[in-house]
């Protein structure tokens, strides 16, 4: 069924962007989590994929919502610079196929794009009285990038201190961003990262004492998060006799070689207190975290880590895993000590050790409480059916 010609009564929402969909990561959730709200608040929700497609490959379904392949990604193969600089002439397809739809659409919500799509989608929503809508879930400094200054950052910069506070209407990811646009005259709105908490299954299992504490981190650190202070909190701890083992997934076996805390180590420390099981699926991802005892991250106090919010936190907080962190973005009002988890003061090694320490020494009975604290509190946050009516609002009151 082509859901672009039914429903006919529902106001058409649109959402663009050259993010890959459904296998997209957590960008590709992200924009199913806030479409589920959109589409709950009573609009239509059709979802352009940026992924690379062939000409003529027809949309799909997925969860309910119509994907269109719109092929805007189609220079990956290339060197880094040619395909930055590819990258201008991003968006021309997208505003092709809004021309095209048989209905205007109410509202068009990009996600990331940034300059290339916003030079072209800004006049194109004022000339056609569509409301424009911007996702706003980052905003990396240079030195947490590859290529200081590259013209992907140039890129960014340019769409975050001058496009964007022109763009009407803003759905922010943490209240960092939404007060710096709110300021700047936009429309703005907090989402965290939205999920279906109720059709997530998790685990209620206190720990096991007989065996090691189970720790995990599950993601792809880049610059972002310090796996490096990670993994040398539980050597350290380890080699002091204490009982833990951690797990980490998202990055392959042999880049783990390259981390100062492994290099220095002795390798059958490592061997007894670290494995890694390299990138796996979402879903296996998913089921490792519910499975470990407590999940972990540590990030610096920086501009990328005030502006975003990391989706594993969402995420292991669904599935009944409490949280040992320091407190960036806006995890103060999710993370509460001793409930959903363990705040670290910093976030260096030494300070994660203190937080492990506590978690060690933990009964059953208390962790069983902490993983239906956890539970409770991502139905409460973090279900994108709490953002419908918000969202209902948003959207009704947006601005051309």
């Amino acid at each position: 069924m082509n859901i672009l010609n039914s429903q006919k009564a529902r106001p058409l929402v649109a959402y663009v962007g050259p993010v890959r969909f459904p296998n997209g990561g957590a960008a590709a959730r992200r924009i199913l989590g806030n479409a589920k709200a959109i589409r709950d608040a009573g609009y239509r929700v059709v979802i352009a994929s940026g992924q690379s497609a062939e000409v003529g490959v027809p949309s799909s379904l997925f969860e309910g919502f119509e994907v269109v392949p719109l092929g805007e990604r189609n220079a990956e193969h290339l060197p880094r610079l040619l395909k930055h600089f590819s990258y201008v002439n991003m968006g021309v397809k997208t505003l092709v196929w809004l021309d095209s739809l048989p209905q205007r659409p109410y509202a068009v919500v990009l996600y990331s794009g940034y300059a290339p799509y916003l030079l072209r989608l800004l006049p194109w929503a004022k000339r056609n009285g569509v409301k424009l809508v911007f996702d706003a879930v980052e905003w990396y400094q240079p030195d947490t990038l590859p290529g200081y200054l590259s013209p992907y950052q140039l890129n960014v910069e340019l769409a975050m201190r001058s496009l964007l506070p022109q763009v009407p209407n803003i759905i922010s990811i943490s209240s960092y961003l939404h007060n710096y646009y709110r300021v700047r005259g936009c429309h703005s709105l907090i989402v965290p990262p939205l999920l279906d908490v109720a059709a997530t299954t998790h685990s209620e299992s206190g720990r096991d004492t007989a065996r090691p504490l189970k720790l995990v981190y599950a993601g792809s650190p880049g610059k972002k998060d310090l796996l490096n202070n990670i993994m040398d909190a539980v050597l350290q701890l380890k080699q002091k006799g204490l009982n833990l083992h951690l797990t980490v997934a998202g990055i392959a076996p042999s880049a783990s070689a390259h981390y100062p805390s492994i290099l220095r180590a002795d390798p059958s420390l490592v061997h007894s207190a670290i494995l890694f099981v390299g990138i796996l699926s979402h879903a296996a991802s998913l089921e490792l975290v519910r499975s470990s005892d407590f999940s972990l991250l540590l990030r610096n106090d920086a501009r990328y880590s005030k502006a975003g919010f990391p989706t594993k936190f969402v995420e292991s907080l669904t599935v009944g895993t409490p949280v040992i962190a320091n407190l960036t973005s806006d995890l103060a009002l999710h993370l509460r000590d001793g409930q959903t988890g363990f705040i670290c003061t910093g976030p260096s090694a030494e300070d994660l050790m203190l937080g492990l320490s506590k978690a060690a020494t933990m009964s059953i009975e208390f962790h069983e409480t902490m993983r239906r604290a956890c539970r409770a509190h991502a139905q409460k946050a973090f279900d994108y059916r709490v953002f419908t009516e918000s969202m209902s609002t948003f959207f009704s009151t947006a601005r051309d």
